[in-house]
């Protein structure tokens, strides 16, 4: 029987989903905590605000037997000051939390994902390696990690997970690609439209990408716990691609035709599109009539924008005996939409 217990805050994330997944799969002890009254899964749930060490205290009993945390909450903030002080504030709480609550606590996993190299600025150094140089603060990426560094003297270990454009299930997330992507394809055979590429030509032909499926990564969450993995890891599928060559497979599986690239914003134009999907969805019994839940389209508006390749140097991850990074990324992306498809979030 495994004796260790994991914590998973920020659970009903795209991020959290996977772990939850990959550990209870492994038979782990597992409890998941959010500001939602309820989990995402049958795991127990601690209903907490983060910014809130009044709400973790009255927790305490919960937390007692918590040997590892994965962190995947995030608060987003569009100031990047403040969204740097509220992060590193909530995960500080929480570990605060558990120390009070004297939990056998050994690790700390985290995931900090492409921000950490500087990719919502549109450019960094490419492959990306863990250690380079980082780019002018504030991040709350940073925030966390210095923060870890500063309880390997308390006896914590940590290891942070850095993968890049997350593809797996959620609702309500702001950075889903995935169900952007089933959401545009969709719209685009309803509307009778090719499925062009809303972006500049040099993103879609010049720009090399890479993605990370959920699978690898609560396969590298799991695999961070029970092997001890300690520092930095970038995880993606294994591979890089060209969205030229992905894109044709993606209006293939909607039946349609690619067209060109034309730059468009999907923020916009998905929000004048909200009474169409309202009425496939009433038509066609879909499980969520509201497009924004689905996926917001300020996300794709930046990614399919970036001109400048954008991939993450995963060596270190592998001389490190991780085994899950050998997925070619178009079949995460059709697998993605086939799952949308059973979930009834597209026809």
């Amino acid at each position: 029987m495994n004796s260790h217990h994991v914590l998973i805050a920020g659970a009903s994330g795209v991020v959290g989903l996977a772990a939850l997944e990959a550990f209870l799969g492994a038979g782990w002890a597992v409890t998941t905590l959010g500001r939602a009254p309820a989990g995402p899964g049958k795991a127990p749930h601690i209903s907490a605000d983060l910014l809130d060490p009044e709400s973790l205290a009255s927790q305490s009993d919960a937390l007692k037997g918590i040997t590892h945390l994965f962190y995947a909450a995030l608060r987003p903030n569009a100031d990047p000051g403040i969204e740097a002080d509220e992060n590193a504030a909530m995960l500080e709480n929480l570990v605060a939390a558990l120390r009070r609550s004297a939990a056998p606590l050994e690790r700390l996993i985290f995931v900090q994902g492409g921000k950490v190299y500087g990719a919502h600025l549109g450019v960094y150094k490419t492959p990306a390696r863990e250690d380079d140089s980082r780019h002018f603060p504030p991040n709350l990426y940073f925030r966390h990690e210095d923060f870890a560094r500063a309880q390997e003297r308390e006896g914590l270990k940590w290891t942070a997970l850095r993968p890049d454009i997350v593809i797996g299930p959620s609702l309500g997330s702001a950075m889903n690609l995935g169900n952007l992507i089933g959401l545009y394809g969709t719209l685009c055979r309803e509307t009778n439209t090719a499925m062009q590429f809303p972006g500049p030509e040099e993103a879609y032909r010049n720009t090399l990408v890479n993605i990370t499926g959920t699978e690898v990564l609560g396969e590298a969450a799991l695999w961070a716990a029970e092997n001890n993995r300690d520092g930095a890891f970038n995880i993606t599928n294994g591979d890089v691609f060209r969205w030229c060559h992905v894109w044709p497979r993606l209006a293939q599986w909607f039946g349609l035709d690619v067209g060109e690239p034309q730059p468009i914003s999907l923020a916009e134009r998905l929000h004048a599109l909200r009474p169409v999907w309202a009425r496939l969805a009433a038509r066609d019994g879909l499980a969520e009539a509201n497009p924004d839940r689905i996926a917001p389209g300020a996300f794709g508006d930046f990614i399919f924008h970036v001109r400048k390749d954008a991939i993450f140097d995963v060596t270190r991850a592998r001389q490190a005996g991780f085994p899950g990074m050998t997925r070619r990324s178009d079949d995460v992306l059709l697998a993605h939409l086939d799952s949308m498809r059973a979930r009834r979030l597209i026809p």
